[in-house]
């Protein structure tokens, strides 16, 4: 039976990851289709390549945390023994996690996550991956506390409130550094590049640029997101290869990119701002170096919230009037709301699912 649920969680989580390719893709791309420097398949190959490539080798940064900071357990020894006398065995050094013990929970938790960002990708938002499963994690957290199935009696399920707080300040935090960054990258790379006269050779430039911050932003985006597709994977089953699961992570986003990305890649790189290479190569970088950043520090921010703010940043040099304050707003609203509607949805899902 555990088996099979983890075989389930694995499912989900490639669907939960082909929902991100499908919704974040444009985190990624859309400034450089948005500004007509990139074909959309030229876009989807290169972030296959590079978002791989993040999840493989930084990817476990956020799945560690997404896996075991922020629901875990009061007492480990009590939990350590429960998992030996459950006859679950774990890797040298592993810790079992509540949703090690209770991995219909887990399932719970990705599906919610999953069935939400396919929903806001039907419907052109580019909502937070980050915040989905982050509020389905912790949606289900609650279920397991509220529960307290005897699977895990005597260890006492935990949420990890300031470890929540500091994920989501730095979902406060992205957006604005994104914003500063685009803002400053464009003044501070648009006064040597006057000099160019040449305007067919400053265009190859900056085309030449936006590429490269492009594959730097799908790094980061694989780096930092493949957690919210495998982190869980990691709670269900501590002591999984991470490297493996950031692979199977970046095969998963690669594939739902390629597929249904193109809704949410319209909304980012067309319909915020009217970008030109310029624009489109500071708006790129600025979100790429604020989720690099954070991935470094292993807290699991939302690239929607940085190209976003990307975008608006590079609108801003050319005044207020140049970003649409309607479509920004109706974002915001979603970005609000999700991690709120997934924690409903898993905790929903995780009662359903135990059978209470």
């Amino acid at each position: 039976m555990v088996t099979l649920v983890l075989l389930a969680v694995l499912g989900v989580a490639f669907f939960m990851g082909w929902g991100m390719g499908a919704n974040d893709a444009a985190n990624s791309m859309a400034t450089s289709v948005g500004a007509r420097i990139l074909t959309l398949r030229r876009a989807m190959l290169l972030l296959a390549i590079f978002a791989i490539a993040g999840a493989v080798l930084q990817g476990g940064y956020v799945m560690h945390t997404v896996g075991e900071k922020i629901v875990f357990f009061e007492n480990e020894n009590a939990a350590e023994n429960i998992a030996l006398a459950e006859n679950i065995s774990l890797p040298a050094g592993a810790k079992p996690t509540p949703f090690t013990l209770v991995p219909i929970a887990a399932l719970g938790a990705i599906l919610a996550a999953a069935i939400w960002v396919i929903v806001a990708t039907r419907l052109g938002l580019p909502v937070s991956t980050s915040h989905s499963i982050v509020g389905a994690v912790m949606g289900a957290g609650f279920a397991l506390m509220f529960i307290g199935p005897p699977a895990l009696a005597g260890a006492g399920v935990q949420i990890g409130y300031s470890k929540f707080v500091q994920i989501a300040f730095s979902w406060i935090i992205t957006p604005i550094g994104a914003i500063a960054f685009a803002y400053l990258i464009y003044h501070a790379s648009n006064r040597p590049l006057r000099r160019v006269k040449n305007i067919a050779l400053l265009n190859t430039i900056y085309s030449t640029l936006v590429i490269i911050t492009a594959s730097f932003m799908a790094y980061s985006f694989g780096a930092n997101d493949v957690g919210n597709a495998a982190g869980v994977v990691v709670a269900a089953c501590p002591g999984a290869d991470k490297q493996l699961l950031g692979l199977f992570g970046g095969v998963a986003i690669a594939c739902g990119a390629i597929l249904y990305s193109q809704r949410v890649i319209d909304t980012i790189g067309k319909r915020i701002t009217v970008l030109a290479p310029a624009t489109a190569f500071a708006a790129q970088f600025g979100a790429a170096l604020t989720v690099y950043i954070f991935t470094m520090l292993a807290i699991p921010v939302s690239t929607s919230h940085a190209a976003v703010g990307g975008v608006i940043g590079a609108g801003l040099v050319r005044g207020t009037s140049a970003v649409s304050g309607r479509r920004v707003r109706w974002i915001s609203l979603a970005w609000v709301f999700t991690p709120l509607i997934t924690m409903a949805i898993s905790f929903g899902l995780a009662m359903l699912l135990t059978g209470v």
